[in-house]
């Protein structure tokens, strides 16, 4: 993987606030042709420093409304296989490690309770999993992208 320089950051930071910005704008805001921008995109993707596209979604149009936060207490830690597991689970969008007195903070998203409460269970019987507590989220308040 090569490091990135000051141009793939200006490049990542727009992408991040606008990631629908016309490749013609995005080369000009940063000073390149259109085709050395693609070449750069490419390698973006590539070497994962772009990891997807997406649009985000008003919490009233999800078609996953419920959602929560997992905190996961590990029986030791590293836990690979135990993060590899999480990861087949559809409904879990997002899996954190932290320091603390936890070890991971999931965010699960799932279109009814029982979903959730079923994601719960399977986290829970886990091998390598001690405790899971489980937050359900009454509202987001605001959302902010990475600039």
């Amino acid at each position: 993987m090569t490091s990135l320089d000051e141009t793939d950051r200006q490049i990542l930071a727009i992408l991040a606030r606008s990631g629908r910005e016309p490749l013609k704008q995005l080369a000009r805001a940063v000073g390149l042709s259109r085709s050395t921008l693609t070449a750069r995109l490419r390698r973006l993707e590539r070497e994962g420093f772009i990891q997807g596209y997406c649009a985000i979604l008003s919490d009233s149009v999800s078609p996953r409304p419920n959602q929560a936060v997992l905190l996961v207490k590990l029986e030791r830690t590293p836990a690979y296989g135990v993060v590899d597991a999480i990861r087949q689970i559809d409904e879990v969008i997002q899996c954190r490690s932290v320091a603390g007195d936890i070890d991971l903070v999931l965010d699960v998203a799932a279109d009814a309770v029982e979903t959730l409460n079923r994601v719960r269970d399977r986290v829970s019987t886990m091998s390598g999993v001690a405790d899971v507590r489980t937050h359900m989220v009454l509202a987001t308040n605001f959302r902010t992208v990475f600039s």
